[in-house]
């Protein structure tokens, strides 16, 4: 079963192999331009198991002129295919590379682009907030009060309460809160947190990675797209270690940056990569560190491994110093 961030990107990519553009939208609404120029507004509901013919209903009885309902899961069953082949909904079954959009199945014709095989998929809710707030702490220079930690956050004081007891490295003192072991509460956090979710898009370009990340944070401002740059090239900011070959951006909404002079690109080649996170914390985080556009210091670093390459470590442990002599860790 395939997590919900995979079978997004998984649906993306079938899109552009499919000659199918992207042209903008979030990651419950997207704008799709066919090939023949007719453009598609859908609004995206993902389902890791098949929706049933009730839930299909349902979906189809929510009344809006604008959009189609458009169905991204791992596997579509013969109602669901009957359904799209009828042009009544529009699918996408990322595992059997199955795209019927108004009723027209779709040519996945580049077989060797397809995207990567789906991965066993994490059960209940992922506790935003409880990362958040581990972060939040290890990025203070003072203890915060819990009043202060739900406003930096953007949420109830009844959550980052909850969120509180279920941190083991943490304690309240007369000032507020502050981690009682920051190197606990660090290594907790990276074992744990699985990256901000979301869905990607990929993007080749020439020039130099930082000038890539560059153009695009400038694109994305002229769009009003709200950017955070990740990965090598806000680590090349913070601790600067080894030359970044790849870039990350992460965007509120999905944006094309065929316009911006990129070209699209695979999970395998890709020198920029843009994602609409599932993680409604990123921004909120980001304004604890400076400079302004970049993702924090631990969601860098986290990126950074992710990235991969042999000296991943050893420069994602050098994001992460700047945080131990913060804290004195």
């Amino acid at each position: 079963m395939a997590e919900t961030s995979q079978l997004l990107s998984g649906a993306i990519a079938l899109l552009r192999r499919a000659g199918i553009r992207l042209v903008s939208g979030s990651l419950d609404a997207w704008d799709l331009a066919l090939p023949d120029g007719r453009e598609l507004p859908t609004r995206v509901r993902v389902s890791r198991r098949p929706p049933t013919p009730t839930v299909l209903a349902q979906l189809l009885a929510e009344p809006d002129p604008v959009r189609r309902v458009l169905v991204v899961t791992a596997r579509a069953t013969a109602h669901l295919r009957t359904l799209a082949t009828n042009g009544e909904i529009d699918v996408i079954a990322v595992d059997e590379e199955l795209l019927v959009l108004a009723g027209v199945r779709y040519d996945v014709t580049d077989a060797a682009s397809a995207a990567a095989a789906p991965i066993r998929a994490a059960r209940g809710r992922k506790p935003w907030v409880r990362w958040a707030l581990a972060r939040a702490l290890l990025l203070s220079d003072t203890a915060q009060s819990q009043h202060r930690l739900a406003e930096l956050l953007g949420v109830s004081q009844q959550a980052v309460s909850l969120a509180l007891k279920q941190l083991q490295a943490v304690r309240r003192t007369e000032h507020g809160w502050l981690a009682v072991s920051p190197e606990e509460l660090l290594a907790d956090y990276l074992a744990g947190y699985p990256g901000p979710g979301g869905a990607v898009t990929y993007w080749y370009g020439l020039d130099p990675v930082i000038a890539q990340a560059t153009a695009a944070v400038d694109f994305c401002a002229r769009q009003e797209v709200a950017v955070l740059v990740s990965g090598d090239a806000a680590a090349d900011v913070y601790a600067p270690w080894r030359l970044p070959t790849r870039a990350l951006l992460y965007t509120d909404r999905l944006v094309d940056l065929s316009a911006a002079g990129f070209g699209p690109a695979t999970e395998a080649e890709y020198t920029l990569a843009v994602q609409v996170p599932a993680d409604p914390t990123l921004w909120r985080t980001a304004e604890i560190s400076e400079p302004a556009l970049l993702a924090d210091p631990l969601i860098t670093a986290g990126d950074v491994l992710r990235t991969g390459g042999a000296d991943a470590a050893e420069a994602a442990d050098h994001v992460l110093a700047t945080i131990r002599q913060k804290a004195a860790l």
